[in-house]
């Protein structure tokens, strides 16, 4: 497994490379190669895990890492495991760090962290596990303990961590996250 670094405001480290904020795509494709996939102004790299948006002028603007707790691609920031740390305990570490304004207009699916340019996104949250437990039940089809487990699992851990250029979230639509 490859050691990978996100630095707030600056990039990312894999073990030898460095891809900052603001560089160009051709820097990009040099250091890691043709991309995987690519979309509108993003090129996706391992298997889709790892991608980046540029700008009007082809600089990096916004780097993210979507392979969640099972992803191959595990990244650190502030020396904690992004995606391997509860999403509370990594919540609290951003928050101090940010020391700040935060968007949590998605009401713990997602947060912005402003001052940084970190977000973190999940697709439930542990309220919704228990609802879902709970209407599975009076419906009469109870949920087995492997589905509640991933379940849990989905809403106790970050599916996405993303950085962006200073300012990045507090330009973004509404202020949205994601």
């Amino acid at each position: 497994m490859q050691k990978i670094k996100i630095i707030p405001l600056v990039g990312i480290e894999f073990d030898d490379i460095t891809i900052a904020l603001h560089s160009s795509c051709e820097d990009v494709k040099n250091l890691l190669g043709e991309p995987y996939s690519t979309r509108d102004d993003s090129l996706y790299y391992f298997n889709n895990e790892l991608r980046f948006d540029f700008d009007d002028d082809g600089k990096v603007e916004f780097i993210e890492f979507l392979g969640g707790i099972d992803g191959e691609l595990q990244p650190v920031i502030y020396d904690v495991p992004a995606f391997q740390s509860k999403a509370d305990i990594l919540y609290n570490i951003l928050r101090k760090e940010n020391r700040g304004d935060i968007d949590d207009s998605e009401n713990g699916y997602s947060y912005g962290f402003l001052n940084i340019s970190v977000g973190v996104y999940r697709s439930s949250i542990p309220k919704d596990v228990e609802e879902m437990i709970k209407e599975a039940d009076e419906a009469g089809e109870p949920m087995d303990e492997g589905e509640i487990e991933e379940e849990r699992r989905k809403a106790d851990y970050w599916s996405t961590i993303g950085i962006g250029i200073e300012d990045y979230y507090r330009q973004l639509p509404g202020n949205s996250v994601f």
